[in-house]
């Protein structure tokens, strides 16, 4: 095949992919008055065949892999449309994007329509952004693993067989964790925008079932950070401590009204990490609590 045949098939393909009617997924989109992140990865969306709580080990599989392995569209720019200002970055060499903007006009508390497209593509892409203001609230951030649903991280054979071979429907939930997250958000004025912030260790790529399995279980509304795994710029992907602090202190920067209350598991880092930032921010962190995976009991620090 010649090297102009081969140049004019990318060519195509490419231009096939940036004209799609969706091909933008935003993994969170959240910020306060005058500042907001957003964070997704362009890529061309595949068809999956709807999940069922009897699919066996096989479907599961394939159903995950197709997930993880996307069609990425590389260095192409996104641009961000918000409060009729615009905004523009390049994605990475795998189609990822992240915008940490301020604007020149205030947000007003709750959920602020923003939109997205790939800058040869005018087809848009509309979410919202959680906006919290200078109104003193109180905050969760969460573990998901061993805390919100059952993986087992400390064996690695029954992780893999829950994370692969298991749909969002058939994975257990984590009791009471439901329970605890509605009283204590309960706890903020009527109206106020929810503030559940789940903190994983969980690459991006796995995005789509964690929502699926929060949705299917009637979690309330949260914003969903996950690891960035792949592509430039990488989240840290061993030092778990230095993942999560730096997650953990953005959003004490972000908000700095805000009063948390932790939740994680005996299964990684969270003790460690949520003792350090307590002792760093006393006035910041209310209470943190922590999930024993051997015996299910939850015990409070204050």
């Amino acid at each position: 095949m010649s090297k102009k045949l081969l140049s004019l098939i990318v060519f195509l393909c490419l231009g096939v992919s940036l004209q799609a009617k969706d091909n933008i997924v935003v993994y969170h989109a959240y910020g306060n008055a005058r500042q907001v992140i957003v964070q997704g990865r362009m890529e061309k969306k595949r068809a999956l065949k709807p999940v069922d709580k009897e699919d066996g080990w096989l479907r599961n599989l394939w159903r995950r892999v197709k997930q993880v392995k996307a069609d990425d569209i590389k260095h192409a720019f996104v641009v961000l449309s918000v409060n009729h200002e615009r905004f523009t970055v390049n994605g990475d060499n795998e189609g990822y994007f992240e915008f940490n903007v301020r604007t020149k006009q205030t947000f007003n508390m709750g959920y602020q329509e923003i939109t997205l497209h790939i800058k040869e593509n005018q087809n848009l892409h509309k979410t919202h952004a959680t906006i919290i203001d200078t109104t003193p609230l109180l905050g969760i951030i969460s573990d998901f693993d061993d805390t919100m649903i059952v993986s087992e991280v400390t064996d690695k054979i029954h992780l893999g067989i829950n994370t692969l071979f298991k749909n969002y429907k058939q994975r257990v939930i984590v009791p009471t964790m439901l329970k605890r997250f509605k009283k204590i958000l309960a706890q903020n004025p009527k109206g106020t925008p929810s503030t559940l912030f789940i903190l994983s260790g969980s690459p991006q790529q796995l995005f789509t079932p964690i929502e699926q399995f929060l949705d299917y279980h009637h979690f309330p509304k949260h914003t969903l950070i996950l690891k960035k795994a792949h592509g430039e710029n990488k989240d840290p992907l061993t030092n778990q401590f230095a993942y999560k602090t730096q997650k953990i202190e953005r959003l004490i920067r972000l908000y700095p009204q805000m009063r948390w209350v932790m939740f994680g598991d005996s299964g990684e880092k969270d003790a460690g990490i949520y003792a350090f930032i307590k002792k760093k921010y006393p006035k910041k962190v209310q209470s943190y609590h922590i999930r024993d995976v051997d015996n299910g009991k939850i015990k409070t620090y204050k």
